[in-house]
């Protein structure tokens, strides 16, 4: 099937698509959370005969579609998440989310409808591939803990996954178009905790304490030399300190310091010497204050690298449906993702976008509180990823 005719019949399916992606829209949950969601996938892939694995989750599943065309094939797993985040929408459309406080700021139920459309459309052309297809809907990307709960469950198992393909909705790529990235494409991500100990005392008195609120502030200002003095302006890094608590009384110095921050690298070479110069500051930095400084690092997820020869098969399953001039390469963020957890475990994968940017809309950011997946790029992400697979 030609890529075209694919998409015009994805576009028949828009409707459906539409009515599905509003439905899971209007009922966000949280990760881990996504009862509801997860039924209402179940559902859809059993209307389209396609086979639930028998995975022990509490939510998010796996569906399992084998092609008929004969010949072996290879086993390709489609990924989209299908978590919300914890935001009050204010976008006052008829179909908001009716969960106070949880909605989909990041475009989730769209990359989950995008797997739905998919589904059909592979399980109507089934005799037209050779291969399985895995349809991974994840629960909870965006806590970091999704994809090694799948992984851990036996998602790539029985069979085997060869090349993981993860999709997601980008709002500064034009409906229409597609964004893939080979190489290096989205940060690895960390959390580290900091103490600084002293000795507290009276705020008239600092002689007679070890102050770690300086010691702290000192600690601040030299974790920024970490990227701007000590790595090579051509390894993108961030070390960014985002929480600080200390003390509760405006005339005393506290005992302790609480610092909390994140770490982003393109590569592991690079995060774990940031990682070593981190603690060295804290370290060296407190002590020469008269305190002592530790830090306690959480690995969230690491560095998403795209594998190219199967970023050049999404590019050509992208023009063959949408025509030339409709792939970009959207660049490398600092931005983190726990579909890079998979490619750790399969020898081929990569990640891309769809773009859902409306003509004429503004600029539109994702954990925004007005976000709103176009019901226009669904067909588009479904037939793409469909004819991923048929060639």
């Amino acid at each position: 099937m030609q890529g075209h005719i694919l998409l015009e019949r994805a576009r028949a399916m828009k409707d459906h698509l539409t009515g599905l992606r509003r439905e899971i829209h209007q009922n966000p949950e949280l990760g881990f959370q996504e009862f509801a969601t997860t039924g209402l996938v179940r559902r859809e892939l059993e209307r389209l005969g396609v086979e639930i694995a028998p995975l022990e989750l509490e939510t998010g599943l796996v569906g399992i579609l084998r092609g008929r065309k004969g010949g072996t094939g290879p086993v390709t797993a489609l990924r989209a998440d299908m978590d919300a985040l914890p935001v009050t929408e204010k976008t006052g459309l008829p179909y908001a989310s009716r969960n106070p406080g949880v909605m989909h700021a990041c475009g989730h139920d769209g990359n989950t409808v995008m797997l739905l459309g998919a589904a059909g459309l592979l399980s109507e052309n089934r005799d037209r591939f050779s291969g399985t297809v895995k349809f991974m809907f994840q629960p909870a990307e965006e806590i970091f803990g999704g994809a090694e709960t799948l992984i851990d469950a036996g998602c790539l198992r029985d069979p085997a996954v060869d090349r993981i393909v993860g999709v997601h909705g980008w709002p500064d790529i034009d409906v229409g178009k597609v964004g893939v990235q080979p190489g290096p494409h989205m940060a690895s991500a960390d959390r580290f905790e900091i103490r600084v100990r002293g000795t507290g005392g009276h705020g008239a008195y600092p002689h007679h304490a070890r102050d770690p609120v300086l010691a702290a502030a000192h600690v601040v200002t030299a974790l920024q030399a970490v990227v701007s003095r000590e790595t090579d302006c051509a390894d993108r890094a961030v070390v960014s300190v985002c929480t600080l608590q200390a003390g509760t009384v405006f005339n005393v110095i506290p005992d302790e310091v609480l610092l909390g921050g994140t770490v982003r690298t393109q590569n592991d070479r690079v995060r774990t010497a940031i990682w070593e110069k981190v603690e060295r500051i804290v370290r060296s930095t407190s002590e020469a204050l008269g305190c002592q400084g530790e830090v306690h690092w959480t690995g969230l997820v690491p560095a998403l690298v795209n594998e190219e020869e199967t970023c050049r098969e999404i590019a050509e399953a992208a023009r063959d449906v949408l025509g030339e001039d409709t792939v970009e390469a959207p660049g490398a963020t600092m931005g983190s993702e726990d579909f890079a957890v998979y490619l750790k475990h399969v020898p081929r994968g990569a990640f891309f976008r769809i773009g859902v940017k409306r003509p004429g809309q503004g600029t539109m950011k994702l954990h925004n509180d007005r976000f709103d997946f176009s019901d226009d790029a669904l067909p588009v992400g479904a037939a793409v990823l469909a004819r991923l697979v048929m060639r």
